[in-house]
């Protein structure tokens, strides 16, 4: 996805704290397997810069992310929760490995091209970012706003309303009426970091109670056990439960809604995601808003990425394996490092190897 490279670096150091920084070259300053993939890179890039060059990376989903003062606000008082960060990874993995456009966006960015936003449990929101995501909304996009959204204000303060505050809860059409802390998927506790005092302390820390209480969340046909979080939301007319939670005291409260915005929809999530989480969003949530794979039973280790502009689309397929791949579904264009044809249907990628194809 990037518009530039910048090799760091030529050779590595031959003395200091940096002479294991391998460069282009060795210390011998002798071209080997480094500087002729570089050389064949720099080649075929160049070649092609007129094709590349106006081109964006095409993203379907769009993950809130880089704003430095959500990161700060979660690391003075974590909680043993994990960060919006460490929440949104889960997602963008699942992406990068089924060959979906993913990737971080800010809301003041241009949401235009996306078809869905998910927010990770962003503390602190303003009213000027819920005006965006409403907009997207309405021009047909579909927004996920994560749990605990909204609970803090620009000074890192609860605000004095239920989360996640006025105007995403009058977007969102929830208000969050109580939450707790859940153990992690695995988990042996709510504080899985928790500091040692004096010495009333264990060499091994034993299971606490939390950990045997389960949370087991509903979505549609699929059950799936809650992380981190649990919210119980007071869900406002015209806005629909889509989630539910399915035991102990919280059994049947609503967990996760939907709310029609103009074209689009806007979704809150009451918890945290999982990976078992995220494949029942993929499948209910993603799919039918037209996320999919850029190219289907894509065989794991082969990536994709499509960089686009009005007038071209590029389709960059990368073998990451040390082995031949077989990659199904390939469609029709010109491959531009062969300069032939491609028919569409299967392609034979070797080891380590790629194509660029101009899509027809």
């Amino acid at each position: 996805g990037a518009d530039g490279v910048m090799f760091f670096r030529w050779r590595p150091a031959h003395f200091g704290a940096e002479i294991y920084w391998m460069g282009i070259i060795d210390h011998d300053d002798i071209p080997r397997r480094r500087y002729d993939e570089a050389k064949q890179f720099a080649g075929e890039v160049t070649a092609l810069e007129d094709k590349i060059l106006g081109t964006h990376v095409r993203m379907d989903l769009g993950i809130a992310g880089s704003d430095f003062d959500n990161q700060e606000m979660h690391r003075s008082y974590p909680i043993g929760m994990p960060s919006p960060q460490d929440d949104a990874t889960l997602l963008h993995r699942y992406c990068y490995r089924h060959n979906i456009a993913c990737g971080f966006i800010h809301p003041e960015d241009d949401l235009s091209k996306l078809k869905a936003l998910y927010v990770p449990h962003w503390l602190k929101w303003t009213d000027a970012w819920t005006a965006r995501i409403e907009a997207f909304a309405k021009a047909g996009g579909t927004v996920i706003l994560g749990g605990r959204t909204g609970s803090r204000d620009v000074n890192n303060h609860v605000i004095r309303d239920a989360s996640p505050g006025k105007t995403l809860s009058a977007l969102a059409g929830i208000t969050v009426e109580e939450f707790g802390l859940l153990t992690p998927i695995g988990g042996d506790g709510l504080f899985e970091h928790g500091g040692r005092f004096g010495a009333n302390t264990v060499r091994k820390k034993l299971p606490a109670t939390s950990a045997s209480r389960q949370y087991e969340l509903k979505i549609g046909n699929a059950q799936v056990t809650a992380a981190h979080l649990y919210e119980l939301l007071n869900v406002a007319p015209g806005t629909q439960v889509i989630g539910s939670w399915a035991s102990r005291f919280a059994e049947g409260q609503a967990a996760m809604t939907s709310r029609k915005v103009g074209k689009g929809n806007v979704i809150y999530l009451g918890t945290y995601l999982s990976d078992a989480l995220v494949e029942v969003l993929a499948d209910q949530v993603l799919a039918p808003a037209g996320i999919v794979p850029l190219i289907a039973n894509m065989p794991a280790g082969v990536e994709a990425t499509i960089r686009e502009s009005k007038d071209r689309r590029l389709l960059f397929i990368l073998n990451t394996l040390g082995e031949l791949a077989d990659v199904p579904n390939i469609p029709k264009g010109t491959d531009l490092l062969g300069d032939a044809q491609v028919k569409g249907g299967r392609m034979r990628l070797p080891a380590y190897g790629c194509s660029i194809i101009e899509l027809d």
